[in-house]
């Protein structure tokens, strides 16, 4: 009953775990699901026209190395923003260890 009203209270948290699952579908679903934005938009006429013509603009005016340079640049602000995510939730993470841990001092210290 009691680990139930700190729940209630705010006494006791749940968010490292919480906080690990919307890590993993933030790293894993989201580039998923932008792949699947991108293949259910392949269904429709005007999004398959409009990109038929700006795959041959850039295959016309665009050398080739600018082209793999492009993805290359693209491949890299993926991974920096993967990391950027991992890095953000590490923080908070580590935010809510450091506040259990003083918390836990100010109760030995008798301060609590």
């Amino acid at each position: 009953m009691q680990s139930l009203v700190d729940f209630f209270t705010f006494r006791t948290f749940v968010s490292l775990d919480v906080l690990r699952v919307v890590y993993a579908l933030g790293a894993i679903g989201m580039p998923l699901l932008a792949w699947a934005v991108w293949l259910w938009l392949g269904r429709f006429a005007l999004w398959r026209s409009m990109r038929g013509v700006s795959v041959t603009a850039v295959r016309r005016f665009v050398p080739r190395r600018w082209r793999v340079m492009s993805i290359l640049l693209f491949l890299l602000c993926f991974f920096c923003m993967e990391l950027a995510w991992r890095m953000m939730f590490e923080f908070i993470i580590a935010y809510l260890q450091m506040r259990d841990a003083l918390q836990l001092l100010t109760q030995r210290a008798g301060l609590h």
